[in-house]
């Protein structure tokens, strides 16, 4: 808990009473005295008894004016032009900055009563820094005291100011922010830098000529800040040397992995770092590059990226990630005066917000776009909701429960496929690595291997029943191990009267492994193990070819004709026999609104009412991933085929399944985790 903030603002609030910062008259030694003294808390940070603030946090408070929230009345308020009041939230995020830079103790840490967990291993300095946040917690306002801070405290410094697009840099960006930061230096404080040299919207200088000797001399601080934009060149930041570089909304860069590493040397050198690197992103605004930037959030360390601990998501606690700003975290109307913020009032305040969203609104894309823009944890910060049509938000909630719940790990089994006298039988093994995250990182071992979520049923002689299981395929282009493409497959049980539960993935092979007819081996095996005919993009692949050789052509679904009277949509055959292209963007639309609707539709209430949809019984976390993260855009092999599954699901709607007797399965999905 903080106390007497208020002392940390004192500049502040004098400049607010008089308008100005001193009563000394300028060029009196008493005001050389009081900007010398300034300039130092602004480097060097201030403290107040035995709390210390950071000298970028002391400049924030002090130094720039943002419009800030007051006259709270009700559920409404007002907007002025103040200095920023004292929030823990702050206190930690340029703490966090200074710790990655320079460092810290074990003890000293502790003795800054921060939130944030940080291993001790983590604690020597050299690092850069990833935030992931909610919307309007002031951090473009922050990162442009940062800048403008580095700028009038820093000889000789460069700053550079990153976005994929230039609207998050000015007219109305940071480097605008920054820009006026610098105007109001120059018009109330002793610190006044010209800029006669470089004084552009997107450039500044400290700089000046003085003429010596009949020749210009470009004299001053020299510090400057430049605002580069990356869109279509990621190496735009190459051959700089910079003391700052700040990554505005990197959940819209679509290409933040290559621009990173290739704006890394500026800010490294031999393995020694020369300057620091932020990078953070709003919920909200994610789009092309969530996924580099979800990617890096999570794995932090390979980037040199302040690792501390996942104390937000489900099932987080034990692993590493950067930090979080959670919407709960100095919201407006709940801190009290020393900023200290109120979570448990502001999340009862925010979950009653929540339900009557989720309860009032008939687009369920409305509670998905509120959660990504206020989210309590990352995970929900990290939704694509502008191109994304699934049930992200729910998605989430059932990935956070499989996490947390200790029954996951016996849910699907991984092993192999065998061939034996007795037909094919599948084989449990410790050795099967089935590939689990996505994306995958380079040096994954993606070979992949088969998972069985419910074994094939069988009737009471022993056979499985024709047009019960069918298996939905996206193959990759490639006959190599290398690659970002994966071959998918997942095994669905149809809707029938007498194998319950039905309408679910029971079996999936994902993987991509040293041969494309190793994948198919496996792929007709997988086949045979649950009499499921394949159903695969044909586009693309050996599938075909591979039956043709192997003599297992009538293992393949013919290929689909269809016409959907609801809508008109028309999918004519186009003479290939077997499979289905996808290369239509109209049957790709209509395949992501078949599978939408799959994935919401209704099953049964639990204990607490609540419907459980076809969705909660998927237990593919990299699947549940790919649905949560899909665009229109990208590699999303898994959901590519459950795209191609909906088109054959909907081609055997009128097929029955001829049952030889009532079963009901035991095993795993008929226990209480899938009722």
């Amino acid at each position: 808990m903080l106390t007497n903030t208020e002392y940390f603002r004192k500049p502040a609030k004098n400049f607010l009473e008089k308008g100005w910062y001193t009563d000394a008259p300028p060029g009196s030694q008493e005001f050389y005295n009081y900007w010398t003294q300034e300039l130092d808390r602004c480097r060097n940070g201030y403290n107040v008894g035995d709390m210390h603030i950071t000298g970028h946090h002391y400049f924030y408070l002090n130094y720039c004016q943002i419009k800030l929230t007051d006259q709270i009345k009700g559920s409404t308020a007002s907007k002025s032009i103040a200095f920023p009041h004292f929030w823990d939230g702050d206190y930690e995020y340029f703490w966090l900055m200074e710790i990655a830079r320079n460092g810290i103790t074990r003890n000293r840490l502790e003795a800054l009563k921060l939130s944030t967990d940080i291993e001790d291993r983590w604690l020597d300095g050299g690092q850069h820094l990833i935030v992931s946040k909610a919307r309007r917690k002031g951090f473009s306002y922050k990162n442009a005291a940062i800048t403008t801070n580095t700028y009038n405290t820093v000889r000789n410094s460069y700053t550079l100011l990153c976005a994929h697009d230039k609207k998050y840099l000015y007219p109305k960006g940071i480097m605008t922010m920054a820009a006026a930061n610098m105007d109001f230096l120059n018009e109330y404080t002793g610190w006044g830098k010209r800029r006669s040299q470089i004084d552009k919207q997107n450039h500044k200088k400290a700089s000046y000529l003085e003429y010596i000797n009949g020749q210009g001399v470009e004299k001053g601080y020299k510090s400057e800040v430049e605002a580069i934009t990356f869109k279509d060149n990621p190496d735009a930041a190459r051959g700089k040397d910079a003391t700052l570089v700040i990554f505005e909304e990197a959940g819209a860069f679509a290409n933040l992995k290559n621009t990173f590493m290739a704006t890394r040397p500026t800010v490294e050198d031999g393995g020694i770092t020369t300057g620091q690197m932020i990078i953070f992103g709003t919920g909200g605004d994610m789009d092309g590059g969530t996924i580099d930037f979800e990617s890096m959030f999570y794995n932090p360390t390979p980037y040199n990226l302040l690792p501390v601990n996942n104390v937000w998501d489900d099932g987080g606690e034990g692993t590493h990630c950067g930090w979080f700003f959670p919407s709960f975290r100095n919201k407006v109307g709940f801190m009290d005066k020393d900023g200290n913020s109120l979570v448990d009032k502001a999340k009862f305040h925010e979950e009653n917000h929540r339900e009557r969203i989720k309860s009032e609104s008939k687009d369920a894309r409305v509670f998905d776009k509120h959660i990504t823009e206020y989210p309590w944890k990352p995970r929900e910060a990290f939704l694509q909701t502008s191109s994304n049509v699934f049930p992200t938000a729910a998605l989430v909630e059932h990935r956070g429960k499989l996490v947390q719940s200790k029954k996951l790990d016996n849910v699907g089994t991984p092993g192999f496929l065998i061939e034996s006298e007795g037909g094919i039988k599948f084989r449990p093994s410790e050795k099967a690595r089935p590939v689990t995250k996505f994306p995958h990182q380079k040096g994954d071992d993606i070979t992949g291997c088969v998972v069985v979520y419910q074994s094939p049923y069988r009737d009471t002689e022993g056979n499985i029943p024709g047009n019960l299981y069918f298996i939905a395929h996206d193959p990759y282009a490639h006959d190599t191990s290398t690659g970002n493409s994966l071959g998918s497959a997942y095994v669905f049980k149809r809707p029938n009267p007498f194998s319950k539960p039905d309408d679910m993935i029971v079996a999936s092979y994902v993987g991509r492994p040293e041969t494309q007819d190793d994948f198919n081996s496996t792929l007709f095996l997988l086949s045979e193990y649950y009499n499921a005919k394949i159903g695969f993009e044909n586009d693309r692949g050996e599938v075909i070819p591979y039956a043709k050789r192997t003599k297992n052509l009538h293992r393949l679904m013919e290929e689909v004709e269809l016409f959907d009277r609801s809508n008109g949509f028309k999918a004519k055959s186009l003479g290939r026999n077997y499979g289905l292209s996808m290369g239509s963007k109209q049957r790709k639309s209509q395949a992501v609104l078949y599978l939408r609707d799959w994935l919401r539709e209704k099953r049964a209430k639990n204990a607490e009412g609540e419907w459980k949809l076809n969705l909660h019984n998927i237990y593919d976390i990299a699947l549940i991933d790919e649905l949560i993260k899909w665009s229109d855009t990208g590699n999303f092999d898994r959901v590519s085929a459950l795209l191609i599954g909906m088109f054959f699901m909907m081609d055997l709607y009128d097929k029955p399944v001829e049952p030889e007797s009532e079963t009901v399965e035991t095993g795993f999905f008929n226990r209480e985790l899938f009722v």
